[in-house]
């Protein structure tokens, strides 16, 4: 009988759901629950000063805390993940009232206040780790919706917001992305600078069960996967998660760094190859790549847990890079998959400011308010 992946066999019961976990085991520091180690089921990794936040903006100003006219209301789509059953709820607020164009831009200046001590910090805590480590240091602005599951839809105003189970999804609904692409790419000077396809294979060894090395490649002639680059799971220095409860998108603000490989040896960086080498590029399968049966692990103890096809469009202008991409992924321990449309603003120029020594913070400040002002047109 021949071998049928997990994610193409059929259940003998369709009531029963798979038995596989969460595909996303989020931990909360400080007021979101996040801590300070690895996330052994993604292979995140915080640093040890690593910085959360989460609030707030809506026509009615800038919220640390939710309002009681804040409430949260299931998810309408029928493509989104649910856990155990349960279907995420989003927040919505019922006290809107009509704001001019400038009164919400003046709010979004006010986001930029509220970020930049924590944002200049976690670079200063960061560039020791870039100097010892090797490290490469990268600013983004992820677009999205925050998703909560709680077992009752309802006012949240009583519950604290260390007790929500947050995740932060990547996906863009297809409207948004139409009135990226039609409207802020032009008015603000992106340009098409590059456009490529790429499988990204994240594998692990049992001997360091909290690190992943992301291998990337690229389809040869011969149908076969090349690794071009590999890499180590990126360390997460700070979140700022923001909640536009009037608009269909939230934002995460994001600092993490970009690890290299260094500590491999010639040998085991020949295993993960021979590894890759015996993929096949299959697109009947979620990811892309489909491996012999029992040859997505190799003798030498590395083993393949995600793949993902990745067909990507990137933008640049003077001092932003944008990153779209089509995203189909597969985690071969959970089971699971997702195909999704990720929208990724490089913040490069205040990525490079903030590195710099005595840097101005009125500087910061200014070029820190111009990208918001980006940001806040991709909400639209």
């Amino acid at each position: 009988m021949s071998y049928i992946p997990p994610h193409k066999r059929h259940l003998k019961d369709p009531s029963k759901p798979s038995p596989v976990q969460d595909s996303l085991d989020t931990k909360f520091k400080k007021n979101l629950n996040f801590k300070s180690s690895s996330d052994k089921l993604n292979r995140i990794t915080f640093s040890e000063n690593f910085i959360s936040k989460w609030f707030l903006v809506g026509s009615n100003g800038i919220e640390d805390e939710i309002s009681p006219s804040v409430k949260l209301v299931p998810v309408s789509s029928d493509s989104v993940e649910c856990r155990n059953g349960e279907r995420p709820l989003v927040l919505m607020n019922n006290d809107l009232h009509k704001e001019s164009k400038e009164e919400e831009r003046t709010r979004w200046l006010l986001v930029a206040e509220k970020v930049e001590e924590d944002l200049v910090f976690a670079y200063e805590r960061a560039k020791t780790a870039i100097e010892e480590n090797q490290h490469v240091l990268r600013l983004v602005a992820r677009f999205g919706k925050i998703f909560f599951y709680r077992r009752q839809a309802g006012p949240v105003a009583e519950y604290s917001k260390k007790n929500l189970n947050k995740v932060f999804s990547t996906d863009v609904p297809a409207s948004n992305l139409q009135h990226i692409k039609s409207k802020v790419v032009p008015s603000h000077g992106f340009s098409i600078d590059l456009k490529k396809e790429t499988y990204t294979v994240k594998v692990s060894h049992y001997n360091r069960p909290n690190e992943t090395i992301n291998c990337k490649g690229t389809i040869k002639e011969d149908g076969k996967l090349s690794m071009y680059k590999a890499e180590l799971n990126v360390v997460w220095h700070m979140v700022v998660d923001v909640s536009c409860i009037d608009k269909s998108l939230d934002m995460r603000l994001m600092l993490a760094a970009k690890r290299k490989m260094t500590a491999l040896t010639e040998k085991e960086i020949s295993s993960i190859k021979e590894l890759l080498d015996t993929a096949t590029v299959d697109p009947n399968v979620k990811g892309g790549l489909r491996w012999p049966l029992a040859k997505a692990s190799s003798e030498t103890g590395y083993r393949v847990f995600e793949v993902c096809h990745v067909r990507a469009t990137i933008y640049k202008n003077q001092t932003l890079r944008l990153r779209v991409r089509d995203t189909d992924r597969f985690n071969e321990r959970t089971g699971t998959g997702a195909v999704k449309r990720e929208v990724t603003l490089i913040l490069k120029d205040i990525n490079t400011k903030l590195q710099e020594e005595n840097i101005e913070r009125a500087c910061v400040l200014k070029m820190l308010r111009d990208a918001l002002g980006t940001i806040r047109d991709f909400m639209h």
